[in-house]
């Protein structure tokens, strides 16, 4: 908060149009008209000043903004300053995350290999903690839902299966989710996104869509980014479905995107800096992995590419 009662800081919950969703933050003296409102849940929606869009500060779901001119009956004010971010997602766009959860189905989509991967590796380039939400798990057997849970783990991720129909996991989930400040969930459409939150959040109304054609492709019903309070200074967001993350990384470092990689190389160094740990000499990269075969398929698309 500012010294003009009419100033405040807040956290941007979700960008509709040219309008800002903004929830307040910090509150100490409040104007009468204010004072009457659900401190935590005092929510304003704001145009941005132009002097920012003239300055190219392009803000985005997950900052942290500061308004002025704020009409308390209306709830209407207007963002004049963009506060520094800690990160930016860009897809999808979020600002100031702490934790990444990437939720995948076995059925109902199936489960694709390279999708998933590619989820993971997109989620790598924020270099933030990232785990794998197994959602559906009332759909597999007790024996695919273990290969599946192993199969993360062999690729060096936490992961935790749940399902809203049985309720498994849902409470180790939630208590995950508030442990950190800004958690986001994505994965493909149709895994079961918003369903998951609205679970988690029963007293939000958050749209869910069914799966739609023979294809079972997920149909896009989360437009936009949007975050939900799930604590004190604890949020979550519900992102938009899709279903071939790009992965923009200089070849030379893409195998930080592979903790299969990353581990290997804490305890052991190869012999050249430039290493793309492919057929070098004096690699010590254990190539017997699940995923080393995509590893070398993008390796040569991004060569190419440069081409």
């Amino acid at each position: 908060m500012f010294g003009d009662l009419n100033n405040f800081q807040g956290i941007v919950l979700a960008i509709k149009a040219n309008y800002y969703i903004v929830q307040i933050e910090g509150l100490g003296i409040l104007p009468l008209e204010a004072s009457l409102k659900n401190h935590n849940e005092l929510k304003i929606l704001c145009t941005l000043r132009r002097s920012l869009a003239h300055r190219g500060s392009f803000v985005n779901v997950g900052d942290y903004v500061c308004i002025e001119s704020i009409d308390w009956n209306l709830h209407r004010g207007v963002i004049f300053k963009l506060n520094p971010r800690r990160n930016l997602l860009f897809r999808p766009p979020v600002a100031n995350v702490t934790h990444v959860f990437v939720v995948l189905s076995i059925h109902s989509p199936g489960f694709d290999l390279e999708q998933a991967s590619r989820f993971l590796l997109t989620a790598e380039q924020s270099y933030l903690n990232v785990s794998v939400i197994i959602n559906k798990s009332d759909l597999a057997l007790s024996k695919e839902l273990d290969a599946h849970l192993n199969r993360m783990q062999s690729w060096g991720y936490k992961s935790l299966a749940v399902s809203v129909k049985n309720g498994q996991g849902l409470d180790i989930l939630m208590e995950q989710i508030r442990r950190t400040r800004l958690a986001v969930l994505c994965g493909p459409s149709g895994v079961g996104k918003s369903s998951l939150l609205n679970y988690l959040l029963p007293n939000e109304s958050i749209h869910i869509g069914d799966l739609s054609g023979k294809l079972k492709r997920g149909k896009h019903t989360t437009r936009h980014v949007q975050l939900y309070p799930v604590g004190v200074d604890r949020f979550v967001a519900d992102t938009p479905g899709f279903n071939r993350p790009d992965i923009k990384i200089k070849p030379k470092d893409l195998h930080y995107l592979f903790p299969e990689i990353r581990s290997q190389l804490q305890t052991a160094t190869c012999k050249f800096r430039d290493c793309l740990h492919r057929d070098e000499p004096g690699c010590t990269v254990d190539k017997n992995w699940e995923r080393y075969t995509q590893y070398r398929q993008l390796l040569n698309q991004m060569i190419n590419s440069l081409c």
